[in-house]
């Protein structure tokens, strides 16, 4: 693992802005100078995530995620601190004097045998595209549009007939069960047989490019599928899994958007006018771990699912699934054709125009929803008006709704805006929003004297050192670990930058804390050593305070009258030194 200084660590850190690099995965919303996202670390559907440009630092208010550029880097990503470093200086473009080193992660000896049963796979069905086998299924993808380009960047081949892959595998000395369970050939009363035999072979990988298996479209005529996938394995799960995406990620970035289709030959289709951030669900349906491989590009999702009825069902299925979690918009296909039926009837150009033709989710909503709802129906018509204004209700845009509105009742008659925002679900809705703009601060008491004290010794040197003095330690174990840990920091540190102090800490509670009082509303921005000193007096009332009771209540519970009195005397000692104080806090 690769060693940095603090000083190089700081230094990049100084470098990056955290809300240039949280927008390089995450869209951002900005009102004033605040900022805010989709929290990625838990089923977000309302922006609970604020970024601190000032301080440097994000803060999920619902699921409590928090920390620096590094630690979202880190848990995004899902890599080691030295890595999401190195990562943060790639993206702001900072170049680093020694490489990352890393180790690499554990291997899965299982997954690695089915992973390279995978691998030789396609480089022998790749092989077989080249020979005289493969010359009518080399010429069948010329006549689709595919150049010898396309073979090589999609890794195509062809699977031949009469079990020639499974022997093959066989004489590379993979067992016949690895085969098998890695979906290549099964198991029937003629014995081990090919699944894929006599079909072109277009590769699947997961997200960081380790080939998982296969989709393959038949080349003869018969009562055969079209297309087949491999079946579940223990490799390859169709619902954690986006085709391309590790090809079109680097694209999707520079292009700022990527475009979602049905499959992968829809893929192929659009890189034959060079769209190459290109990506496709493996089936139409869209599971929650496939969102959030599409969150994770930060970038805007182009929906371009096939313009038949099934295609629009899906893109409504879609939609529902994925509104509130990513940014997406909707390729307007009137053609009722798919990307490469669309090259093939009208040409390349034609398909480059549609993809640039895109409306937004309720935009598709008004067309789309006129298939489900009869509106010369007055029962199905306000059935009609009554889905279209819950969808308008959840946008956050207000002259957005109102356009919708308006546009609503200009073609059902019902004015749906004031139904709407006063039905119990917005209301809700609205409710929910409002509890995450603030945070939970202490109540009264020791907390709260305890925040006071933290939040001063964030603000300056001078201010531990009258904590130290005066008081030492605090009573919550976590706070009082953060009170040593900025001690220890001001050692070697004249001021305290919340965003590298973080970096020094490894428990995660006192991280929490941190970020919690450097986002406390009630905290000065400058020490106020009189407020120091209050807390500090008001941390000993309380603490005496609870001595007094816990006296009380152990004198209560005695019958021996010297050690009555013993207690007894305890007791005003202890309350002389709370009045004492109460001299001091009035002075």
């Amino acid at each position: 693992m690769s060693r940095l200084s603090e000083q190089e660590i700081n230094e990049i850190r100084s470098k990056a802005n955290i809300v240039e690099v949280i927008a390089h995965y995450l869209p951002i919303n900005k009102k004033g100078k605040s900022f805010s996202a989709i929290c990625p670390f838990h089923d977000d559907h309302d922006p609970s995530m604020s970024i601190s440009e000032d301080k440097q630092i994000f803060k999920c208010f619902v699921c409590g995620t928090g920390g620096n550029v590094f630690s979202f880097v880190q848990k995004y990503e899902q890599i080691s601190f030295v890595e999401a470093v190195y990562k943060v200086a790639e993206i702001i473009g900072v170049p680093m004097d020694h490489p990352l080193e890393i180790a690499g992660p554990p291997v899965d000896p299982h997954a690695a045998a089915l992973y390279k049963v995978c691998q030789d796979t396609i480089e022998y069905t790749h092989y077989e595209l080249q020979t005289p086998d493969g010359e009518q299924v080399k010429h069948y993808l010329y006549q689709r549009g595919i150049d010898d380009a396309m073979i090589e960047c999609f890794a195509l081949g062809f699977n031949p007939p009469n079990d020639a892959l499974y022997r093959f595998l066989s004489a590379k000395k993979h067992t016949d069960e690895h085969i098998i369970e890695a979906g290549m050939a099964r198991m029937n009363s003629q014995g081990i047989n090919d699944v894929f035999s006599q079909r072109i072979m277009i590769p699947i990988h997961n997200e960081i490019g380790e080939p998982v298996g296969f989709t393959a479209r038949r080349l003869l005529d018969n009562e055969e599928a079209k297309y087949i996938n491999t079946q579940e394995t223990y490799i390859y799960h169709k619902g954690d899994l986006i085709f391309n995406y590790h090809r079109a990620r680097s694209e999707a970035r520079k292009a700022k958007c990527v475009y979602l289709v049905e499959g992968a030959m829809d893929v192929l289709a659009l890189a034959k006018v060079e769209v190459r951030h290109a990506v496709a669900m493996l089936g139409t349906a869209c599971t929650k771990e496939q969102l959030l491989l599409l969150g994770k590009l930060g970038v805007d999702v182009i929906v371009c699912y096939d313009g038949d009825t099934a295609g629009k069902n899906a893109t409504y299925k879609f939609g529902k699934a994925a509104k509130g979690k990513i940014e997406f918009t909707i390729v307007d296909n009137k053609t009722g054709l798919d990307p490469d039926e669309i090259i093939d009837a009208y040409g390349k150009e034609e398909l480059h125009k549609t993809l640039h033709k895109t409306i937004s989710w309720i935009d598709f909503l008004f067309d789309y929803l006129l298939s489900r709802y009869d509106l010369e129906n007055y029962s199905q018509k306000k059935e009609y008006a009554m889905e279209l204004a819950q969808e308008i209700a959840e946008l956050k845009d207000d002259f957005e709704k109102n356009n919708y509105y308006i546009r609503l009742r200009e073609c059902t008659g019902f004015d749906m805006r004031m139904t709407q925002e006063t039905s119990p679900s917005v209301k809700k809705a609205d409710d929910q929003r409002r509890k995450r703009t603030y945070l939970v601060y202490p109540k009264s008491g020791v907390q709260a004297a305890e925040y006071e004290i933290l939040s001063q010794m964030l603000n300056a040197r001078s201010a531990s050192i009258v904590f130290r003095d005066e008081l030492g330690s605090l009573e919550d174990a976590t706070s009082n670990a953060l009170a040593m840990h900025m001690i220890d920091y001001y050692r070697t540190h004249k001021t305290i930058e919340i965003a590298d102090f973080l970096n020094t800490i490894q428990e995660e509670p006192v991280k929490n804390l941190l970020l919690s009082i450097a986002d406390w509303e009630l905290a000065s921005e400058t020490v106020n050593l009189e407020a120091l000193h209050e807390a500090i007096i008001k941390m000993k009332v309380c603490l005496l305070d609870e001595k007094i009771a816990s006296l009380i209540q152990k004198a209560s519970a005695l019958n021996d009258p010297i050690q009555k009195a013993k207690i007894a005397d305890e007791r005003i000692q202890l309350i002389r030194k709370r009045n004492e104080l109460f001299m001091t806090r009035e002075e």
